[in-house]
């Protein structure tokens, strides 16, 4: 048995290894292609490191081909506005459904769980032409209130709200306490890694997003990040894959950091909803 348990925990390591490297590896790649000159990334085995380091080199390039700040800007505030505006109204909706019983409560959930099932490019040609009717194409608008309501957030702040005690909160009221101070001042300080949580994963997706501001966008000045880099794959005399690299290396820079910051909550929240039963 002790023999049978070493070579199933070998095997599980040595599995999770192999993913580690699938995953890392395009990173790595990505990483020595900036430091390679266009001609080297052809020339020279991915594992070369040359004697001159062409990185800086790269990035400059970056903001001569691209309005490099613009797109980052507008990446920003579309992603910020965006996970804000979801953690806002998700609270609100979440404890709704949670802690509130009304007629057509099951039935209004299972509604928007089941448009968690349809694919967005379904719905994408009635969002452009709504859009469109109210003016909102090439601007703010556009990108960010089409997303600031998701029904992952719903869900998500609905299943955490249901592990807080129903006496908690009626012991608060009966100390006077209106439903917003409950909400705001006892259920979400209890549930603070749920709601980190659900920030990374829409700033991460948004900050990600290209469908949409492709459809939606048509100058550089409502561009985003993603799109932007889009846009270097397609000149005409061939991609610049050195610094086109450096700039996704700029794009994925405040993910990382923000994610560096944040993650023992993110852990914390995957290991109670896993002690969930």
């Amino acid at each position: 048995m002790r023999r049978r348990s070493v070579w199933g925990g070998t095997l599980t390591h040595l599995c999770l290894a192999a993913a580690c490297v699938v995953v890392v590896l395009p990173l790595v790649w990505m990483v020595l292609t900036t430091l390679k000159t266009h001609e080297q990334v052809f020339t020279q085995p991915m594992w070369y490191i040359p004697a001159q380091i062409q990185l800086g080199a790269n990035i400059a390039r970056v903001f001569t081909l691209i309005p490099f700040w613009r797109y980052f800007t507008n990446s920003l505030i579309v992603a910020t506005l965006i996970t804000v505006g979801d953690l806002f109204f998700s609270i609100l909706a979440g404890f709704g459904l949670a802690k509130y019983r009304f007629p057509g409560r099951d039935v209004i959930f299972a509604v928007i769980v089941g448009t968690m099932m349809i694919p967005f490019i379904v719905i994408m040609v009635p969002e452009y032409i709504i859009a469109r009717n109210l003016g909102w194409i090439d601007t703010y608008a556009g990108l960010i209130i089409p997303f600031m309501i998701s029904s992952f957030g719903i869900f998500m702040m609905r299943q955490a709200f249901l592990g807080v005690s129903d006496d908690m909160i009626a012991s608060a009221r009966i100390d006077g306490a209106h439903d917003l101070r409950v909400l705001f001042q006892i259920v979400v300080p209890l549930n603070v890694p749920i709601l980190v949580s659900l920030a990374i994963l829409r700033f991460l997706g948004e900050w990600d997003s290209l469908l949409w501001p492709l459809v939606v966008t048509n100058s550089d000045r409502m561009r985003t990040l993603s799109l932007g880099l889009a846009i270097m794959q397609n000149d005409r005399y061939g991609t610049d894959f050195p610094t086109l690299m450096a700039a996704a290396l700029l794009a994925i820079a405040p993910v990382v950091i923000l994610y560096v910051f944040l993650q023992r909550y993110f852990i914390k929240s995957i290991a109670s909803f896993g002690l969930k039963e």
